[in-house]
């Protein structure tokens, strides 16, 4: 059933990080020609039949289980070749809008396949139930929700060859080798040997998945543990919280917490009232 909704926004809702414009569905997709672009992003999932996308001079098959992302102001236009083009659709803007796309690697607009279709259409139903609910603070319901759509893409868009939830599954025997060793000596070469990839493909995974390099994510793991010892052992010294999270010296340790806290420990300590 064809659907399109406009949820009623105030001055305050535009103001929000992320916002809901439009949010629909139609169950054949007409011809759409915007040579002026449109004014907000915009989301259009595939679940049936196929399109073409046409976005400047760049075209692109849409098939179904993939969706498409179009950006403020750059002309495209889309129909279906082959009937009924089923899409479900949003329309979205905010302040944050970009940078959360940005970080689902969705930094063009284009064509991208996903690794779980269902999900996708499961937020955006959810969004058009919320956006027609009639509810007190609408607008900000639906930025919600828009919010935690935004952040599962980051989950199942598919960037190059893989999607952030195949890179977590990759990696998962990494990290958890690392919780279990934290209190250890950890090499990028035994980190690496945990899944059978050479030193420099490892940190081409860490890259994508955590946005940074396997031993500074060791780093921040023994620091979040230190913390977490200090509030829970507070008859340890430094130089024992220092050695169960791995650091063979209190210096050292004391000089890592810094960089990456942006305060001494004794200084962490002081602030929560850990005494």
């Amino acid at each position: 059933m064809d659907k399109l909704v406009f949820p009623i926004l105030a001055d305050s809702d535009r103001r929000l990080p992320v916002y809901v414009d439009i949010i629909g569905h139609w169950n054949n997709q007409e011809t759409i020609d915007r040579q002026q672009g449109f004014p907000h992003y915009q989301w259009l999932q595939s679940t049936g039949g196929e399109g073409e996308l046409w976005i400047g001079d760049e075209k692109f098959a849409v098939k179904a289980g993939q969706g498409f992302c179009l950006f403020p102001g750059v002309p495209h236009r889309y129909y279906a070749v082959r009937d009924p083009w089923d899409v479900y659709f949003i329309s979205f803007g905010g302040s944050l809008a970009k940078d959360l796309l940005g970080q689902a690697g969705i930094k063009e607009p284009g064509l991208y396949s996903v690794t779980d279709s269902e999900m996708i259409v499961a937020h955006l139903r959810g969004i058009s139930a919320m956006a027609e609910s009639g509810l007190p603070f609408l607008g900000l319901e639906c930025s919600k929700l828009l919010y935690l759509f935004l952040l599962d893409l980051m989950k199942v868009v598919q960037v190059s060859t893989q999607s952030a939830e195949q890179y977590y599954m990759r990696l998962n025997p990494v990290i958890r080798y690392i919780e279990q060793h934290i209190d250890s000596v950890l090499t990028i070469q035994d980190l690496s040997s945990r899944i059978g990839v050479t030193p420099q493909y490892l940190c081409r995974l860490f890259k994508q998945l955590m946005g940074m390099r396997p031993m500074e994510y060791v780093n921040r793991e023994r620091i979040n543990r230190s913390k977490e010892l200090m509030f829970l052992g507070r008859e340890f010294k430094m130089q024992e919280i220092a050695a169960k999270v791995g650091f063979d010296s209190a210096s050292y340790f004391s000089t890592v917490f810094k960089r990456m806290e942006g305060m001494s420990p004794e200084q962490f300590k002081k602030m929560h009232g850990i005494h």
